[in-house]
């Protein structure tokens, strides 16, 4: 029996914004970059030959395409880059955040399954803390311990990690899976470059794999792995202090192809594969020039050389590898038993590779039970938004405690509805405008619940929405004891049997009024403040969260017109109406979860704060 490590699953992401050679020759001709000589690729013989085949050619795409490999790349800002654009761009977080979310989609891991996190750029969000724990932190439950570890690398940052979380594997006998992801953001260090041929090269994105320890009768998966060192290469391929690149392209293809060549020997040696028994090789995609010279010195028939990923997304530096094993599983193209060999090369002088058995994969059934044994009391519930709250929350293994204010039949629905019905879900009828109702809802919860997880307040009345001046004071009354008043009273009244989360959901119209909102703000920003106050007193033993989400498309914003709706959106930045299921799972997943993506985290002192779909504030 063999103790093997697996590939058990991939993901990758890319800019949001392609960029085609047509856009990167208009730049040229706009006087954005330089240096494309189009005399002199005009006059060369292989460009008049394929001219003739090709009449619409032009020497850009010659020149981008046929020699260095290149035909699209995708950014995470609009092209050409601006500086100011990546001030509200996605970012590495971003990108890795959403290709190691495919990555658990397609393995079927739990992210709770996870031994170690191992995750690599040189083009980090933020200084500290590292890329690797806050990553984590949008995956794991809070109180989830595991080691991530954050590698300063480009191009080599994903091999070194495989050879670090292979040796993870191997020490740590209670360890199965671990994840290593690279992510890279190479448009923003070419804010102040002017020649075409970074832009023609470079793309952003993100690469991770899921690597599994398993047991089997013959070998597969991670056969060998090598990392060394060139210091010969270490002062010309960077950054500069200022974020900008240096890259001087004569050293770099000097140093890059013997490199490549030398990992890949040492490989083949240690492996004993040699060019007719591998299956696939798998460079740095790094451009013609290195890779076609690379496979030449190894003896590789191009059909055997992988460069899809460079061809279509461009150099996504130390991304490449996961990026092209991500996109080889897409395309259904790794085969049980195919022998693949990986060479890197790059910033500093780092290269590295491994050779790889495809192995027979089989997914794993995704856990979904991250809730079992939690109880939640739902507020507001057969609202749009409680009612999907409290499914998800179903969904996920929590007994969940609704209540609602006067539609029985519809409560009883929701209730029938629910997933886990062995969970003993309750529903209470609770008129938020009768206090007998509010004490009947408290203490048959006390009496009944003697541990509640979670509370969370959905419960909201929008008002007339009449103009302030026509706003009477029974209707502020009216709108602040549904909003503000109650879920204080209620808060307060089960704080000694909450044990872990306080959610209140606040409103975009805090941020952005709009006509009519006058009793609705005011209820809205009095429940700030008692949030506030409240996770000041009972910090740390409960946590609290001021949840506002956008424009969501149902719920509450079905009694909005358009013109409110339009301008609260253009307040804030948001650009399209939330889906309600989107925004109620990442309710949900902030009771067990420190971050989500997609949302704007802050915090008022210990209160958390989550702004979903905000561009501004």
């Amino acid at each position: 029996m063999y103790e093997n490590y697996i590939f058990s699953g991939y993901g990758y992401s890319l800019g949001e914004y392609k960029i085609s050679n047509d856009d990167i020759y208009k730049a040229i001709k706009d006087g954005f970059f330089s240096g494309l000589d189009e005399d002199r690729i005009i006059n060369s013989d292989k460009y008049k030959i394929l001219k003739k085949k090709n009449p619409k050619i032009t020497p850009f795409d010659y020149m981008a395409e046929y020699m260095m490999g290149f035909k699209d790349r995708f950014h995470i800002v609009p092209f050409p880059p601006r500086k100011k654009n990546y001030e509200t761009a996605n970012n590495t977080l971003g990108l890795v955040i959403e290709a190691i979310q495919k990555t658990f989609n397609t393995s079927g891991i739990h992210p709770e399954d996870i031994g170690a996190w191992f995750i690599s750029t040189a083009t980090p969000h933020e200084m500290a803390p590292g890329i690797a724990e806050t990553t984590k932190s949008y995956f794991v439950k809070i109180d989830n311990t595991t080691e991530a570890v954050t590698t300063t690398s480009a191009c080599v940052g994903f091999n070194v990690n495989i050879e670090r979380a292979v040796s993870y594997l191997k020490t740590h006998k209670n360890v199965n899976h671990v994840l290593v992801a690279h992510t890279e953001v190479m448009s923003n260090l070419l804010l102040e470059e002017q020649d075409f041929v970074p832009f023609t090269t470079f793309g952003d994105g993100a690469g991770a794999v899921i690597i599994s320890k398993i047991k089997s009768h013959k070998k597969e998966g991670i056969i060998d792995i090598v990392n060394n060192e060139d210091l010969a290469m270490i002062d010309f391929l960077g950054a500069d202090r200022n974020g900008n690149l240096i890259m001087e392209p004569r050293m770099v293809k000097a140093r890059a192809i013997p490199n490549i060549v030398q990992t890949a020997k040492t490989l083949l040696k240690k492996t004993k594969w040699n060019e007719n028994n591998t299956d696939l090789f798998i460079p740095h995609q790094t451009g013609n020039a290195i890779v076609h010279e690379s496979a030449e010195n190894l003896n590789f028939s191009l059909s055997k050389v992988f460069q899809d990923v460079q061809i279509n997304y461009g150099n996504l530096s130390g991304a490449s590898i996961p990026v092209s094993f991500a996109y080889l599983n897409e395309q259904k193209k790794l085969k049980t038993g195919m022998k693949i060999l990986t060479s890197v090369t790059g910033l500093g002088g780092e290269m590295g590779g491994f050779t790889y058995i495809v192995p027979e994969l089989k997914t794993h059934k995704r856990k979904n039970n991250e809730l079992a044994k939690k109880v939640a009391l739902v507020t507001g519930a057969t609202g749009g938004l409680g009612a999907e709250v409290s499914k998800q929350l179903a969904e996920k293994g929590c007994r969940v405690i609704m209540q609602y204010n006067s539609n029985k039949t519809k409560a009883e629905e929701l209730l029938q509805s629910l997933d886990n019905k062995h969970l003993n879900h309750l529903i209470i009828k609770a008129d938020f405008n009768k206090q007998k109702d509010i004490d009947n809802l408290t203490s048959t919860i006390k009496e009944n619940i003697f541990k509640l997880n979670y509370l969370i307040h959905t419960v909201a009345v929008t008002g007339s929405l009449n103009k302030a001046s026509e706003i009477t004071d029974e209707e502020m009354h009216f709108v602040d004891t549904i909003n503000y008043k109650n879920p204080k009273k209620i808060t307060e009244s089960l704080t000694k049997i909450i044990s872990e989360v306080v959610l209140f959901t606040g409103s975009i119209a805090q941020d952005a009024q709009f006509g009519g909102s006058s009793a609705y703000v005011s209820s809205k920003r009095a429940l700030f403040g008692f949030a506030t106050s409240y996770a000041q007193q009972n910090y740390p033993n409960i946590r609290c969260v001021y949840y506002i989400p956008g424009i969501i498309d149902g719920g509450m914003t079905n009694v909005l017109n358009k013109t409110q709706i339009n301008m609260s959106m253009q307040a804030v930045g948001q650009e399209k109406l939330i889906p309600l299921k989107d925004i109620a799972n990442r309710i949900v997943r902030s009771m067990y979860i420190l971050k989500q993506p997609n949302v704007r985290n802050s915090y008022n002192d210990v209160l958390v704060i989550i702004k979903d779909g905000y561009n501004k504030y």
